[in-house]
């Protein structure tokens, strides 16, 4: 149906075309179409379809309904409706010159396909063979998809296999990892059994003793495994194992301790290179020991309390024959200056009450060592209170420190904790700190023997320059155990402040008393009976002076406690020496002689003030300007008014009628 509609739109755009022209030139076109048609147009190949239709015998009937209907379907269009119109004669015309036209496309047709016959031929053979190929290749690929199908299976199945296997393993695995964990926590090596019984103690056989002790362990924290048979089988050689290493390391650390007690014994190089390298031997008794490790911490408590209480009581014993007296029950601040005491050393040429190389105790505390008694003894020096306090507890101070960290270490290490370690400190230290305190008590014996005492009401040792010193001295070695953050004698240094506070009071007391007592004698003396009477200076003045510079060096620095009491004493002395000057100066006939003495006491206790070098801390704080105290700002006043006053005392001495003329003229 469709050719014949292509072939009805052939015919029809023919007519269209060819109007009413000649039959003949239709012809010869049909044949121009005809010979481009053999060059491949498509518009020829619908006249062979239509001419295939018209060759046909046998379709002619079926042709011709066909043509009925295409007529009845195509009788709108402009092309039919004008052949309908058309004479009869042309549309045989057309129809003798298309039958013409088909005739010639389909002998063409045919000579076309004759001479290809051959390429034909074999094209056909080409195709059955490849044919034949495609054969070959399809039996190839199926038994190629056979084969793969009976791989796949067999690679499925090794999978599983596979799977299977690797789930053994890791069960396996999983099992000899804890049967063999088992096995190497429970059983016992050949080895590590003669080396705990037989071998000596040393660093091989702390190795030994840490794997003994994991087999311990195990068997007592896995309960599990302490119930098996293999653990009931062991158990009993590993308990004489324990007991043997447990009874080596009690007899190794014995010996140590026990060396201890020899005085050619070297403590410290023992405990550092001896005892330290071997402090697994505690945490294996801890462990595995501890009644044995009581014993062997008793024996060792009693052991350094010994040898240091020894050591400390001797070196306090030997180091007092160095002591050299400052002061005595006579040098006191108000005494006079001829009951100073004949023949008593002085501190670098000073008085008892200037500081001059008494501070260099204050410095470089930390690094200074403490005094070698041996060898000082054999060149004869001596030293004041001061020094051999800080000579001693600097002694003390190391010791302390290095025995606190030593026990910090062995006995406090791997698991021991620090409070077992402070219980063993303080049961050592306790015996020395006891030594240390009644040196202490013994050789401020004579600082403030209190009231009663004939005189002054004071008898004893008055030198309170080296009991401040004492006191600044203890308050930097509390700062410098702070810096090491040792905090074992902050009790016994708390300590030495409660007992040098008090003797510091009394000695100062004693000067003040002694002051007071000395303006009460020079309120009842007579005035002078000539007017050479020296203004210059009084040696009470000049003893306050130098006492000032000397108490604003010490506790310059030395923190608000030391700095506050000091200053609070200072103030009470002061108001008793300023009393007292001011009693002497009225002894003058002449109150500007009077004055002139009053002026050059407080220049000279000013220039002293200002003379001040404070000593830092040990902790690098800042320390007070001297010439900003308070003691410093009362002199400069005083001197300003008491200046005032001698000019018009002068002036009215030498031009007193004049000035009384005046003032009455004033007043008239």
């Amino acid at each position: 149906m469709a050719d014949r509609d292509a072939a009805l739109r052939e015919l029809l755009g023919e007519i269209g075309d060819g109007g009413g022209s000649d039959p003949s030139t239709s012809a010869a076109s049909a044949r121009v179409d005809g010979d481009d048609a053999a060059g491949g147009d498509a518009t020829m190949m619908h006249h062979l379809n239509l001419r295939d239709l018209t060759l046909d015998a046998s379709s002619a009937a079926n042709a011709i309904d066909g043509l009925d209907l295409d007529l009845v379907k195509y009788a709108d269009h402009d092309v039919v409706r004008d052949i309908m119109r058309s004479d009869v004669t042309d549309l045989k015309q057309r129809a003798s010159s298309v039958e013409a036209k088909l005739q010639s496309v389909e002998l063409e047709s045919i000579k076309d396909y004759v001479a290809e016959s051959d390429n034909l031929v074999a094209l056909h053979g080409q195709i059955e063979g490849c044919d034949a190929i495609l054969r070959e290749m399809e039996s190839l690929l199926l038994g190629f998809k056979n084969d793969l199908g009976k791989i796949s299976s067999e690679i499925k199945s090794l999978q599983d296999q596979s799977s299977t296997m690797g789930t053994k393993l890791r069960n396996r695995k999983a099992a000899e990892y804890s049967l063999g964990a088992f096995v190497e926590d429970v059983a016992l090596a050949p080895d590590l059994v003669l080396a705990i019984a037989d071998g000596e103690v040393s660093e091989a056989y702390l190795r030994r003793l840490v794997e003994l002790d994991r087999h311990l362990e195990f068997m007592r924290t896995d309960a599990t495994a302490s119930a098996s048979a293999a653990a009931r089988d062991v158990a009993p050689e590993l308990e004489r194992l324990r007991a043997k290493a447990a009874a080596k390391s009690r007899e190794f650390l014995m010996d140590k301790i026990y060396a201890l007690r020899n005085p050619k014994t070297n403590v410290q190089v023992m405990q550092q290179n001896v005892l330290l390298k071997h402090k697994y031997l505690v945490t294996f008794m801890r462990m595995n020991a501890p009644e044995v490790l009581t014993e062997v911490r008793v024996a060792y408590v009693e052991t350094m309390s010994r040898v240091l209480r020894q050591a400390m009581a001797g070196y306090v014993a030997s180091s007092g024959a160095l002591r050299r007296d400052v002061a005595g029950r006579s040098d006191l601040l108000g005494a006079n200056a001829s009951a100073i005491a004949p023949g008593r050393d002085n501190v670098s040429g000073s008085s008892v009450f200037e500081l001059g190389t008494r501070g260099d105790v204050l410095r470089e505390l930390e690094t200074t060592p403490p005094i070698i008694v041996h060898h000082v003894e054999a060149s004869g020096a001596k030293y004041p209170r001061e020094a051999l306090f800080r000579s001693s507890h600097k002694l003390l101070m190391d010791t302390a420190t290095f025995e606190y960290l030593f026990c910090a270490e062995f006995w406090g290490g791997s698991g021991g904790g620090a409070g077992a370690a402070n219980d063993v400190f303080a049961d050592i230290f306790a015996g020395p700190i006891v030594v240390m305190e009644d040196h202490l008590r013994e050789s401020t014996a004579g600082l403030g023997v209190g009231p009663g005492a004939p005189g002054a009401g004071f008898g004893g040792d008055v030198d309170v320059v080296g009991v401040a010193l004492m006191l600044r001295v203890n308050t930097e070695h509390q700062h410098i155990m702070t810096r090491r953050r040792v905090p074992c004698l902050d009790k016994y240094l708390d300590g030495v402040n409660m007992t040098l506070w008090p003797k510091f009071k009394n000695a100062h007391d004693a000067h003040v008393r002694s002051v007071i007592d000395a303006a009460a004698a020079a309120a009842r003396s007579n005035a002078f009976s000539a007017d050479d009477a020296s203004v210059a200076a009084h040696h009470v003045a000049r003893r306050y002076a130098d006492l000032t510079r000397a108490m604003t060096s010490i506790s310059s620095g030395a923190g608000e406690v030391v700095e506050t009491q000091i200053e609070s004493a200072m103030e009470r002395l002061r108001t008793a020496v300023i009393d007292f000057l001011t009693r002497a100066s009225a002894r003058f006939r002449r109150r500007s002689r009077g004055v002139a003495f009053l002026v050059n006491n407080f220049e000279r206790v000013r220039a002293a003030i200002a003379e001040t070098s404070p000593i830092a801390s040990v902790t690098g704080g800042a320390v007070a300007d001297p010439m900003e105290s308070a003691a410093y700002g009362y002199f400069t006043a005083e001197l300003a008014r008491l200046s005032g006053e001698y000019v018009e005392e002068t002036l009215r001495e030498r031009f007193g009628g004049m000035i009384s003329f005046v003032e009455r003229a004033e007043a008239a």
